[in-house]
């Protein structure tokens, strides 16, 4: 072997060992600029924990109840007009556009003001899966998730964790973005064993 190629063996597969040992070393303090997440990562984590609240059905809600799925949360404290049904449509469709993943995800509505028996119709009407707690039980849950002006929306991760959250100006498809990464990326069942 000459030289050249000696070196060319080199370049091919020790330079890329040397580069990641020193991008992970003490000498270099290198971060990415930027992630490729769209909505806000919470971080440490909001826990469900042993919170245990009733839906509109009369249903308990809590950490057994959501487990197993991914949950894309929305929660108002407003009364819920047509821009909130419209937000309602739209995280129905986010979760009709995970494709094979549908089942994983679920559906949550957290409204602070109670509910008319109409509304509350008209929002099951959008889909079954939507988990709706409102009045007194929602305000028990306001807690959990970062204090928003309006409504806000959040994912919740299959151990009932609230990891992330959404400005109200961005658009669903950042949600359906994120949350197709986490559904390709993770295996549920094994997180909830």
């Amino acid at each position: 072997m000459n030289k050249k190629t000696i070196l060319l063996v080199f370049a091919m597969f020790g330079l890329p060992v040397v580069l990641a040992t020193l991008m992970h070393s003490q000498w270099l303090d290198w971060t990415p600029a930027s992630t490729r997440n769209h909505g806000t990562l919470i971080q440490p984590v909001i826990q469900w924990g042993q919170r245990s609240v009733t839906d509109v059905e009369g249903n308990e809600v809590s950490v057994q109840t959501l487990s197993g799925q991914w949950q894309i949360v929305l929660m108002t404290d407003t009364a819920c007009t047509d821009k909130c049904l419209q937000d309602l449509y739209w995280i129905r469709q986010i979760r009709l556009a995970q494709d094979r993943h549908v089942p994983e995800v679920g559906l949550v509505f957290i409204s602070k003001p109670k509910l008319s028996p109409a509304l509350i119709d008209e929002i099951t009407a959008l889909s079954e899966v939507f988990v709706v707690i409102d009045g007194e039980q929602a305000e028990q849950l306001s807690v959990l998730f970062p204090q928003t002006e309006g409504s806000g929306r959040f994912l919740m991760d299959p151990m009932a964790n609230v990891i992330m959250s959404y400005r109200a100006e961005q658009e669903p498809d950042d949600i359906r973005k994120d949350l197709g990464r986490l559904l390709t990326w993770t295996q549920t069942k094994q997180l909830t064993n």
